[in-house]
């Protein structure tokens, strides 16, 4: 009875919708190198980035980097080295063990390092978390300078779900003291396919 009441009065107290500013990303433009401030950003909160010019080389190179992975998803079409099969309906307790996941970025923020994926590159929300290890592979034309402009970006697009990912998972909070995958995965590796 009192939760009804409750919630009548929040729905009666609610403010009038209002629109969303309307922003000139342009405004916030810099002369910065985008890829070299990505880079940086992404180094700076404990992630590795490597520059590849394809697919092909993003395989040869994980084979090299993470030589006794047994359980892989691979969401990327093109590097085939998933060991797990991923449909609709695969569990997230199934995915448990899961050593490395492989994911595509559809939008890259340089002031941050935080790169942008959806539902459609994953069947499932808990993948880049459950892993012990990501890699993102990310084209480079898909780097923006800020967040305006990610945020421009991904306005239009009907994904069901996404996430901003910077770094693996860590905390500082307790003494003080930088856990690396505290919560999630303990790595997070950025491939970035570009042809220059």
């Amino acid at each position: 009875m009192s939760r009804d009441l409750i919630l009548k009065k929040i729905r009666s107290a609610k403010p009038d919708k209002m629109d969303l500013p309307v922003l000139n990303v342009h405004r916030f433009k810099t002369e910065s190198n985008v890829k070299e401030t990505f880079a940086k950003n992404i180094e700076s909160v404990g992630g590795k980035i490597c520059t590849v010019t394809s697919k092909s080389e993003v395989l040869m190179r994980i084979k090299t980097t993470f030589p006794d992975v047994k359980e892989v998803v691979s969401c990327v079409e093109g590097v085939d080295i998933g060991t797990v099969a991923l449909d609709k309906k695969t569990s997230a307790k199934e995915l448990e063990k899961l050593d490395l996941a492989l994911l595509e970025g559809q939008c890259g923020v340089a002031e941050n390092g935080a790169v942008w994926i959806s539902d459609k590159n994953m069947f499932h929300r808990s993948i880049p978390f459950i892993t012990s290890h990501l890699v993102l592979i990310l084209s480079q034309e898909h780097l923006v300078e800020n967040m305006h402009e990610a945020c421009e970006r991904i306005a239009h697009c009907d994904d069901g779900y996404g996430v901003f990912i910077s770094g693996p998972s860590k905390t500082a909070d307790i003494e003080q003291s930088l856990v690396i995958g505290a919560q999630a995965a303990l790595s997070l590796t950025v491939y970035i396919i570009s042809n220059s």
